[in-house]
């Protein structure tokens, strides 16, 4: 196995590859202090894990995720960072990283993560299990609404992205060169199949604190 470390800190560099070497046999590390630099090592040759850091000169951790993915690089990669920030930590799992490690875990569960993503099996510190319970509520959040929108036919899907503009029952009949009655039967088969209720503007106050979740359903 190979392993890339990609941090711009020598000491600690040298002290995580001692650790590897250490509990991990056959395994064949190389070190690089930049990410432009993990980059090219990685156009030209195979590593099976890439441990990268996110604060280097250059590319961050997370641009080099951006670049692997876009260069279909193949390789398992771990962020191992300072930073407990929930931010960080989506931004590293949208972009491809399969593991996600603070530098002040322990060397016990930095070996079980590079085991665990060796497998294809995600591994999160055990410090930052609460933002893994909040990705996976956001991502179920994200599958329910998509699979609502997608059961709208095109005249209520019509109707919905209108509301979410605040557009009146009026102007979305004008809109639309259909009665109001049809408007709103439209925005009542609308809020059915989202499981909104309540008064005539609970349909746009819905639209208001999911659009980040409407967006790409409506666009």
């Amino acid at each position: 196995m190979k392993i890339l470390l990609a941090d711009d800190h020598p000491i600690f560099r040298k002290g995580l590859k001692s650790l590897i070497s250490d509990l991990i046999a056959h395994c064949e590390i190389d070190e690089v202090e930049t990410g432009e630099d993990a980059i090219h090592k990685l156009k030209y040759d195979k590593y099976t894990i890439t441990i990268l850091d996110i604060d280097m000169p250059g590319l961050s951790g997370i641009d080099v995720l951006r670049s692997l993915r876009e260069m279909d690089i193949k390789t398992k990669p771990i962020i191992l960072t300072m930073h407990n920030d929930e931010l960080f930590f989506n931004e590293a799992f949208n972009h491809g990283a399969l593991g996600f490690l603070l530098k002040e875990d322990s060397s016990k569960e930095i070996i079980e993560c590079i085991q665990n993503v060796l497998h294809d099996i995600p591994y999160v510190s055990k410090r930052l299990e609460p933002f893994l319970a909040n990705r996976k509520h956001f991502n179920s959040k994200i599958q329910e609404v998509k699979n609502a929108v997608e059961s709208l036919s095109n005249a209520e899907r019509n109707t919905l992205k209108l509301v979410a503009e605040n557009k009146t029952s009026r102007e979305i009949s004008e809109l639309l060169f259909v009665t109001e009655k049809s408007v709103e039967n439209y925005r009542s088969r609308i809020c059915r199949k989202l499981n909104v209720k309540g008064g005539s503007n609970t349909l746009y106050k819905w639209c208001i604190e999911n659009k980040d979740l409407l967006e790409p359903w409506l666009s």
